[in-house]
């Protein structure tokens, strides 16, 4: 590949996770804020925690889902500076980011438990707000947040980056040749 295509390559790229970025600094939706802050959390809170769940879901996506392996670095790297302006802003919020998003990646390496992983970055969402201790219908409610984050962000990630296509009469093992 020549250098020029690789350049043209990489700036596709990143025009790709830049799209599927804006996915991901949306704001939470409302309901959810106000559903988080009904269970005793500053509104704030609320929309920190979810804010910090949506990213950390978005680039579990990007990282597992993605067509690319390179995609989920994309993501990161043009996530970066949009976390570090925010930090410069706000006081502790870069620590937090990484605390929480150690927490999220954490919980998806468990291995052997009988929770869905959903349910487990449920709790990294809950404990962050200082819900430690979850009832069932809390976190029914946080799984159901982040099967929805992640059925977005998949739905984005396909838009933006495409679909894989395979040939109907060849089973995928076989075409790695």
């Amino acid at each position: 590949m020549g250098l020029w295509t690789e350049w043209r390559a990489q700036r596709e790229r990143s025009r790709r996770a830049s799209a599927y970025l804006g996915q991901l600094l949306r704001s939470p939706e409302h309901t959810d804020i106000a559903w988080l802050a009904s269970l005793g959390v500053s509104e704030a809170v609320a929309l920190r925690e979810l804010t910090f769940a949506k990213r950390a879901i978005g680039l579990v996506v990007a990282e597992r889902d993605a067509l690319d392996d390179r995609t989920a670095s994309d993501v990161a790297h043009q996530l970066a500076p949009v976390i570090s302006r925010e930090a410069r802003a706000t006081v502790g919020l870069g620590r937090e980011w990484g605390e929480r998003w150690r927490a999220y990646t954490a919980a998806l390496a468990v291995r052997g438990n009988v929770e869905s992983p959903a349910t487990r970055l449920a709790r990294v969402l809950l404990g962050g707000a200082g819900i430690h201790d979850p009832s069932t219908e809390q976190l029914v409610r946080a799984t159901q947040f982040v099967n929805e984050t992640r059925g977005a962000a998949n739905v984005v990630l396909r838009d933006v980056f495409g679909v894989a296509s395979l040939p109907e009469d060849i089973r995928p093992s076989a075409l790695r040749g």
